[in-house]
């Protein structure tokens, strides 16, 4: 099996990569693995950290269909307010070890309280500066423990508190950390929608690009409430035109990306193989736009 060490080293192209639903359900690839599987092709594996089982299952399925496995766990809690578990920090780590790969992905969340996971329900960090401080220790100490860098992904939100800029909060994090940094498309979309700030004027000048490793793309939501807009990712929803759109305007600015993933739990296989199709073709022109930049 190959790592991203091998497959995507720095100064390359990134990978085309996809998730899918439950590591169990797989075998339902099988008739399509010959049309996601490439040199460049990855896969990214959601798991609890002390999930072992949905580890092994996503060694064996990179392995058979000759996929680079990427890990975006669902409980590293890098804004929670219980201590940091270190037993299931350092168990996270082994199977970042197992799966070779150079950073684990994780949401700018509370993804955990009082032990309790949140996936349904994760509380992302308030848009206020006092945060940065309390998150860049916890950031710190989890990759310590890790043995390699923690990926952070900016996050999505049904509302807005605070009223710094969520990026910049992010950029400030993943420095004073020395992490590396995810770019969600989709989020992005949703602080705008959620905040009635458009999408280039929330993007500040100084956002941590070089940072950038990861980005991921999915389907977008929009529901009116009572109060105003909001939004969810929805990784079974189509990818509008607007967010190819987004993601052209600013990929181009992520020159060490090395992984681009189409979150696509809930999709129906022929629909993996042209969402995936369509996400390599735009790396590409993200690649070229970059270049002449």
């Amino acid at each position: 099996m190959r790592t991203v060490t091998e497959a995507a080293p720095p100064g390359g192209p990134p990978l085309v990569a996809f998730s899918w639903d439950m590591t169990t359900e797989h075998d339902r690839l099988a008739p399509y693995a010959g049309q996601l599987t490439g040199a460049d092709r990855a896969f990214m594996v959601g798991p609890y950290a002390r999930d072992m089982t949905t580890i092994d299952e996503a060694l064996r399925f990179c392995d058979q269909y000759d996929l680079v496995p990427l890990l975006h766990t669902l409980d590293l809690d890098l804004c929670g307010l219980d201590p940091i578990d270190e037993t299931l920090v350092k168990q996270l780590g082994v199977a970042a070890r197992r799966l070779g790969v150079e950073w684990v992905t994780t949401d700018l969340a509370m993804w955990t309280k009082d032990g309790e996971a949140l996936v349904e329900a994760l509380v992302p960090m308030p848009w206020i500066a006092d945060a940065v401080d309390y998150v860049v220790p916890r950031v710190e100490r989890m990759q310590e423990l890790l043995g390699v860098r923690v990926a952070v992904e900016n996050s999505s939100y049904a509302y807005v508190i605070g009223d710094a800029n969520p990026f910049t909060l992010q950029s400030e994090i993943v420095v004073r950390a020395d992490a590396v940094m995810v770019y969600d498309v989709g989020h992005h979309l949703i602080a705008s929608t959620v905040s009635g700030i458009s999408t280039d004027d929330l993007m500040p000048a100084d956002y941590a690009w070089d940072r950038v490793v990861e980005s991921h793309l999915s389907g977008v939501t929009v529901l009116t409430a009572e109060d105003g807009p909001t939004a969810d990712d929805q990784h079974a929803a189509p990818i509008s035109e607007e967010l190819w759109q987004l993601a052209r305007r600013h990929l181009p600015e992520a020159r060490g990306l090395r992984a681009m993933v189409a979150e696509s739990e809930g999709i129906r296989g022929e629909d993996l193989v042209a969402k995936v199709g369509r996400l390599a073709a735009e790396v590409e022109i993200w690649r070229a736009d970059g270049a002449a930049r």
